[in-house]
């Protein structure tokens, strides 16, 4: 393999590793048809009580996968999805400007919620939405998803080593990761991409929650916290934050929690790195805290597609809030249920970042799960 080819290759695996007619409950979010209830309303609960929560029977039920011969195309645009309707809007806030890429249901009428979706680092926001099936989630639950580009070179230092940037997006498009950065800044354009997408898309009632992959997350953080009158629940996948964050979260009000996170991440490790990064456990306590969380947390074990999952969960919050903790048994850095057909099928190595075992989906039951921390 040639110095180009591995460029080409480590910069893939860096931009995704840093990286309801049928509802039995007559409900509008769609389900899976003559599935069980777990398909439609994906809770801790019913993994605890034995229920069929098999997350490839969601999978692709609604929107196929990105075929390899799509692969050029997904760096560059949201592969269309019948019932869904896709479009692209310039936002600004904070002084900074880019575009975000609304994906929302073609049936119109009110959403079910909004979900503000966080890029990995330096990704292509578009091929962010592909690798996480954000076509299927809008049609699965009527659900307005916004994707945001993070504006480019805002005084955010590249992290030592950093020298690839991913194939079709920028090294320099990244969110924050510490309180030395413009984070109110980048706030206040967040700010601007939720309120722009409740204005254009009649979702002024919704309520909003927020997901990030890797280095997204660290920006949930800072949103959650920042913005707790705004966001229901937030979810971070394989990412995590500093302790310096951390000791200065103070969230006006409980807010849902859902984080997943592989016990082998290899680039974002489960049990932080002392003194710098939080450990996944840490941030756990943290919201169980601020959330006022009384009694006993509840623990299950769920025989995942690829894996083992260990679930724990905080039921007993303020506000009838809760905080819910998957724990991928094994799996390393990525958004579990994914779609990485793609890539497999052009040969890129994608487990270089650890297993990329599709345990859970953090997509259809990803959203389920903020749903249920955020007591709806």
């Amino acid at each position: 393999m040639t110095a180009i080819q591995r460029a080409f290759v480590a910069s893939v695996v860096l931009g995704l590793a840093a990286c309801g007619s049928s509802d039995p409950l007559g409900g509008a979010a769609g389900g899976v048809p003559g599935g069980t209830a777990c398909q439609n309303d994906f809770t801790p609960e019913r993994v605890a009580a034995g229920e069929n929560c098999d997350p490839n029977l969601n999978r692709t039920l609604f929107c196929p996968l990105v075929p390899g011969s799509d692969f050029v195309r997904s760096r560059s645009e949201v592969i269309p999805c019948d019932g869904v309707e896709i479009s692209t809007h310039p936002a600004a806030g904070g002084g900074l400007e880019s575009d975000y890429i609304a994906i929302r249901p073609t049936a119109g009428g009110a959403p079910s919620a909004v979900y503000l979706n966080l890029h990995y680092l330096g990704g292509n926001v578009a091929f962010h939405g592909n690798l996480t099936r954000m076509t299927e989630l809008a049609k699965a639950r009527n659900v307005v998803v916004l994707l945001p580009q993070a504006p480019a070179g805002v005084g955010l230092i590249d992290p030592p080593g950093d020298t690839l940037p991913p194939v079709g997006g920028s090294s320099l498009s990244r969110w924050p990761t510490q309180q030395s950065q413009p984070v109110e800044e980048f706030l206040q354009f967040l700010d601007g991409v939720v309120e722009d997408g409740r204005n254009r898309f009649s979702a002024r009632g919704a309520p909003l929650y927020v997901a990030g992959l890797s280095n997204g997350v660290p920006m949930v953080y800072f949103y959650a916290c920042g913005r707790a009158d705004q966001v229901d629940a937030f979810m971070a996948v394989a990412g995590t934050q500093n302790n310096e964050s951390a000791a200065i979260c103070q969230p006006n009000r409980p807010i849902g929690a859902v984080l997943i996170h592989g016990t082998l991440d290899p680039i974002v490790p489960y049990d932080g790195i002392g003194g710098l990064l939080r450990t996944i456990p840490q941030n756990y306590a943290d919201f169980k805290m601020h959330n006022q969380c009384s009694g006993e947390d509840r623990t299950a074990l769920f025989n995942g597609a690829g894996g083992d999952v260990q679930f724990d969960w905080a039921p007993n919050c303020a506000e009838g809030r809760q905080v819910v903790f998957a724990s991928l048994l094994g799996n390393g850095h990525n958004w579990p249920g994914d779609d990485a057909g793609a890539l497999q099928e052009m040969g890129v190595p994608v487990g270089l970042f650890g297993a990329g075992r599709n345990d859970i989906d953090a997509t259809i039951q990803g959203f389920d799960l903020m749903r249920y921390a955020a007591g709806r």
